[in-house]
């Protein structure tokens, strides 16, 4: 959550902007999971769950689909280099969406690597097991360390 989304706010109304965000993550991760089964756009599975499931695809929601369509091998390589003793092809689909949610989120919008890791997590452990929950953790956390030195480096 950014200061700018949440400075001069209520309690009240920053609880049901984290809501409405939460709600937006876990649209995103259900499209990206969907991903998984087809080689449709993310335009036409958003607009299927928009009509059968009546979700609203927030502005949040397009950003991260579409910066994730555009980027998917970029989103991918990080993934690929961050998981140590894994294989891509093994990963299971729901860490996999996850961590594709939160590497595009980092990516595309302005929210804190340790609120995109958080918020991955959160939705680990609530679709998977609590193993992948720390398994996501430690590729998200490896990618955010190794973005930073590279960052250092470059300074």
């Amino acid at each position: 959550m950014s200061n700018k989304n949440t400075k001069g706010r209520s309690k009240e109304e920053k609880e049901a902007f984290i809501a409405r965000m939460r709600e937006a993550r876990e649209q995103c991760f259900a499209i990206l999971f969907e991903m998984t089964f087809s080689d449709d756009s993310y335009h036409d599975i958003l607009d299927n769950a928009v009509e059968s499931r009546l979700i609203v695809a927030d502005e949040f929601t397009v950003k991260v689909l579409e910066y994730f369509s555009n980027n998917r091998e970029k989103v991918d390589d990080v993934i690929r280099a961050n998981i140590k003793g894994w294989t891509f092809e093994r990963l299971s689909r729901v860490p996999l969406s996850v961590m594709r949610l939160a590497i595009s989120e980092m990516s595309c919008c302005k929210t804190p690597e340790s609120v995109a890791i958080n918020e991955a997590v959160e939705l680990t452990k609530k679709y998977a097991a609590p193993k992948e929950a720390s398994f996501v953790n430690a590729v998200l956390g490896a990618a955010v360390r190794v973005k930073e030195e590279k960052s250092s480096d470059e300074q």
